[in-house]
This record gives structure tokens, C-alpha cells and sequence, in this order.
């Protein structure tokens, strides 16, 4: 199909658990980039948590991060493309947080700031499953409240992360209230977990971007995913790809369907789309 760009998503599409890439997915990247196809990671992780087995790859130049907020040429260590909160809508944000008993993350030039302490208590206060436990080996800055932070430094952050709310009944609350506040952007990449964006900010408008700053046309551009995150960047690619075990929102804006993400299904598909 004459493709020149591969986007990819990471959790639930390219690596398994959270942190495995399975040989077969990392070959048929491999296979890609030796044939001049562009790899690009797109995430919902900040810059500097991204796998060190996925920024190795051959191909990786640029990476699409916190659910499309940064762009980032990974040579440099610049963003290219960036929609931040405003500050003033992270603090009507981080008003309504204070009312609940959650752990937080602010995500700001591709690291993470969280209230001292919390990572601490992530399992045995906040109640996160050991599931997650690798989603906190995070070399954090540590602030006493975030409140205060985000008056005093004026910060515009690139995503207010809720790893994880204990029960559907919250986090439909939380996301209502937060939706209501306006000019965000909210989605999930795994159903526990509520991830905030500015307006404007998503995977594909991201990837847009990318593409028009390589003079790469849409038709040549293939994007792979599994979740609602995923959803833009599936509807702008010409050609798309959602995991057999994907949610229906991703599955419904892809063009093709492959293999669940523990099938080895990104390679089935990569094989069959781009190398092809």
C-alpha cells in the first residue's frame, strides 16, 4: 500500500502487560523501517516513559505523546507540535480533584509531577491494582500540593493523568464533572483510568501535523491502535488498524481489524498493510 509513515500505538496495540514488546511485533517494525517506512509511537505516556525497546527501534524519529499534546523529535529532545491546558483550566481542573480521594499525575515537557508521597501510597491508599505497578517507575518531581504548584508555576500541562478511579460509578462522576468544565478533551486507554487533554489535543490531530511537517500525504500514512485514545488518529490515517481485543470505538473507526495485541496482531497487520 505504498506506505511512508507508521504510527502505533503502544498499551493494548504494540506491547503486552504494559511493558513487553513480543518478538514478533518487534521484527515486523524492524522489517518496516528497513524498508524506509517512519515509525512513530503514539502514546498516552509522557516523552521520558516511553519504552526504551520502542525509541531503540530503527525508523524512530518522532513520537506522538500524551494522547497528541507533544510531538517530539526524539533526536533533539524539542516539541514540535504541542496543545497544553491553560493553566487556568488546569486549576478548575485540579479544583474539582480535590474533592475526591485520587492519585494524580501532571504531565509537563514529557516527565510527570505528582503530591509527595502519593506514589508511596499508589497501592495501599488509592488502591491501585498491581497491574499498574510498573506504570509508577516514573522519575516524578515531588510537590507538596498540586494546587499550589500550578498557581505558583503557571504551569500549562500536557495531560492531567487519573491512573486509576476504583469504580465505575466515580469515574463516570469525575468524567462528567470535568467534561462539563468545557475546552478539554477527555478519553481513557484502559477502562479504569481517565486521561485529560486540551482541546485540540488528540492522536490524530498529532499525527496530522507530523505528517504535513513531512510533506507525507494521509493515503501514506498507517496508523494502529486499540482504544478510545486511538479513535482520531484511526479516522485520519489511510489506512487503519484496530486490535481484535480493541474496544468498539476503536474497532468501529478502523478500516481493518487484526489479531488481539497478544496474538501478535500489530505485526499480522503490518505484514499484511504496509509491507505488503
Amino acid at each position: 500500500m505504498n506506505i511512508a509513515l507508521l504510527a502505533f500505538d503502544l498499551d493494548g496495540t504494540t506491547i503486552t502487560q504494559h511493558q513487553y514488546l513480543p518478538q514478533e511485533n518487534r521484527l515486523a517494525l524492524e522489517e518496516a523501517a528497513a524498508q524506509g517506512i517512519l515509525l512513530v509511537p503514539a502514546s498516552g505516556r509522557m516523552k521520558d516513559f516511553l519504552p526504551r525497546e520502542i525509541i531503540s527501534l530503527p525508523g524512530v524519529r518522532y513520537a506522538i505523546t500524551a494522547n497528541g499534546a507533544g510531538v517530539y523529535d526524539l533526536a533533539t529532545g524539542e516539541a514540535v507540535w504541542q496543545r497544553l491546558i491553560p493553566n487556568e483550566k488546569a486549576r478548575q481542573v485540579q479544583a474539582v480533584l480535590e474533592e475526591y480521594d485520587l492519585f494524580v499525575e501532571y504531565y509537563s515537557q514529557g516527565k510527570a509531577t505528582t503530591r509527595q508521597g502519593d506514589p508511596e501510597r499508589a497501592f495501599t491508599h488509592f488502591g491501585l491494582p498491581e497491574s499498574k505497578r510498573h506504570f509508577l517507575d516514573k522519575d516524578y518531581c515531588l510537590v507538596p500540593a498540586l494546587g499550589g504548584y500550578l498557581q505558583e508555576s503557571g504551569l500549562q500541562p500536557e495531560k492531567i493523568n487519573l491512573p486509576y478511579l476504583p469504580t465505575p460509578a466515580l469515574r463516570q462522576e469525575v468524567w462528567q464533572r470535568l467534561e462539563a468544565l468545557g475546552g478539554l478533551v477527555l478519553t481513557s486507554s484502559i477502562p479504569d483510568n481517565i486521561e485529560v487533554n486540551a482541546q485540540g489535543a488528540d492522536k490524530g490531530s498529532a499525527l496530522r501535523a507530523l505528517a504535513e511537517r513531512l510533506g507525507i500525504p494521509r493515503e501514506k500514512v498507517m496508523a494502529l491502535g486499540d482504544n478510545g485514545n486511538d479513535v482520531t488518529m484511526l479516522q485520519y490515517a489511510g489506512v487503519s488498524v484496530a486490535m481484535g481485543d480493541g474496544s468498539p470505538e476503536a474497532k468501529a473507526a478502523a478500516r481493518f481489524l487484526t489479531a488481539p495485541h497478544d496474538q501478535n496482531g500489530l505485526a499480522q497487520a503490518v505484514r499484511q498493510y504496509a509491507l505488503s
